[in-house]
């Protein structure tokens, strides 16, 4: 199980006070996460991979990733401490399903101006992956670098963006709403669940996906289960996330009723349980250019609404 976060702004932030500096940074969860469903798997240190946007308007972000584990690669301490961004993806990988660890295989993944990163597995995905392939578009296939099932799944969800796009524009349009990537994002799950069905495959998918175009942010906490709790997804929202200037300690500050700043992470990055909402399981978060944040239950079969919400991992 990896661990993930995003963070979208009006403003640039330091990506060090995203992901080295708060008490329980990306980077602390690397070697010491605390809300993994698999507890006997502790590390998350099977490379890591940082995407951000920069101030001009409609381009493609920048990533970079490495094989290192997070917490020991000098470089990303040393542009953590350098670039500043208002729309970040981060992520620490554990490897699922035997994938080699290569940087073909970090999270993020980009396609044209999209961004897209997976906390999880989709169980039983070896019996799917020929028709997942076989569903794609030439230039989609063509795309797919690595062997995970979570950049196969990112070239699924492009599948069903492009639905109605004229071949080979998909990757030269620089914005979409948040709508097309909603529905794009339950498309995809929907599709997948559907070949898992016909596969007959019994083995739980927790799909934690997040996807951006610069502008709007759309992820999930999901699990192909009526009883069990997806993977841990938090997310707190104010005016300015920051430490304070006599403790040192970072938190959310909510000095006026806008929702300036908007941060989703696998696990809160402090201590402050009031700065902390959970993402109920089995629901879609959209956050829209203007920072509004919706959260949508995913109805399906696997939709429960007395499903226990506190505690969730």
């Amino acid at each position: 199980m990896c661990r993930f976060l995003l963070y979208k702004s009006n403003s640039p932030i330091l990506l060090a006070d995203l992901l080295t500096r708060p008490a329980h940074s990306i980077i602390m969860q690397s070697f010491n996460c605390k809300l993994r469903i698999d507890l006997r798997r502790p590390m998350n240190g099977d490379g890591f991979g940082i995407g951000w946007y920069d101030d001009e308007p409609q381009t493609p972000g920048c990533i970079f990733t490495s094989t290192l584990p997070a917490w020991s690669n000098l470089n990303l301490q040393r542009l953590a401490e350098k670039i500043k961004s208002a729309l970040v993806f981060a992520h620490v990988r554990a490897t699922t399903g035997e994938t080699a660890t290569s940087e073909s295989n970090c999270h993020p993944w980009q396609f044209g101006n999209l961004m897209w990163m997976h906390n999880g597995n989709i169980g039983g995905f070896e019996l799917i992956k020929r028709k997942l392939q076989n569903s794609l578009s030439e230039e989609i296939y063509l795309s797919i670098q690595g062997t995970t099932d979570s950049e196969h799944a990112f070239a699924l969800f492009l599948n069903m963006l492009q639905e109605d796009e004229p071949r080979g524009s998909l990757r030269k349009r620089t914005e979409f709403s948040f709508q097309e990537l909603r529905r794009a994002m339950l498309a995809t799950i929907a599709q997948l669940n559907r070949w898992l069905d016909e596969a007959g495959v019994e083995e739980t998918s927790l799909m934690n996906f997040a996807v951006t175009d610069g502008q709007s942010v759309v992820c999930t906490r999901y699990i192909t289960s009526c009883d069990m709790e997806g993977a841990s997804l938090y997310y707190s929202s104010g005016s300015e996330f920051r430490s304070d200037a006599d403790s040192g300690q970072y938190r959310m500050i909510k000095a006026n009723k806008r929702e300036d700043v908007v941060v989703v992470a696998s696990e809160p990055l402090t201590y402050e349980r009031s700065d902390w909402m959970v993402i109920p399981t089995n629901t879609l978060l959209v956050i829209t250019p203007k920072l509004n944040v919706h959260l949508y239950p995913i109805h399906d079969k696997y939709w429960n609404p007395h499903r226990q919400r506190a505690g969730a991992r």
